[in-house]
């Protein structure tokens, strides 16, 4: 007779695939020895645990991620207004930009027309203004 069946070896029986040198050995031992049948029960309990843990935790995650059809609609529906709804927005800007009319502000200060004016009448300066009168000299010669 055996000594206590090793876990390895309740795993393979428990499996169905002990070795096939010491398959009679070891299910002899099994029906012989009440610590090993305990100790085969508990494992064959503990997998069941585990089975029905998964089995039930796969449902519910089917459960949460199955979204009803009717549940879906809705959001679908104001996803789809909610576009239509920045489009028009989005439509009237532009045509307004457009229609409105818009009064030219050429002679205010600080309107772009006048500092464009003032940049590109510094630019096309020869020399700087600070130099005027030393070109004059130079032009009079």
């Amino acid at each position: 007779m055996i000594a206590h069946l090793s876990s390895e070896q309740l795993s393979e029986f428990m499996l169905g695939r002990p070795s096939p040198l010491v398959d009679q050995q070891v299910a002899r031992h099994v029906q012989n020895c009440p610590a090993c049948r305990a100790e085969l029960a508990n494992f064959r309990e503990a997998l069941g645990e585990f089975r029905g843990a998964v089995r039930a935790w796969g449902e519910d995650q089917a459960n949460t991620l199955a979204i009803p059809a009717a549940a879906r609609e809705p959001r679908a529906w104001r996803a789809s207004h909610q576009l239509a709804w920045a489009v028009l927005i989005a439509a009237v800007c532009i045509i307004a930009s457009f229609v409105i009319p818009r009064h030219p502000g050429d002679g205010a200060p600080g309107s772009d027309a006048v500092l464009l004016n003032q940049v590109d009448t510094q630019v096309s300066r020869t020399v700087p203004s600070s130099m005027e009168p030393l070109m004059k000299l130079v032009a009079q010669e």
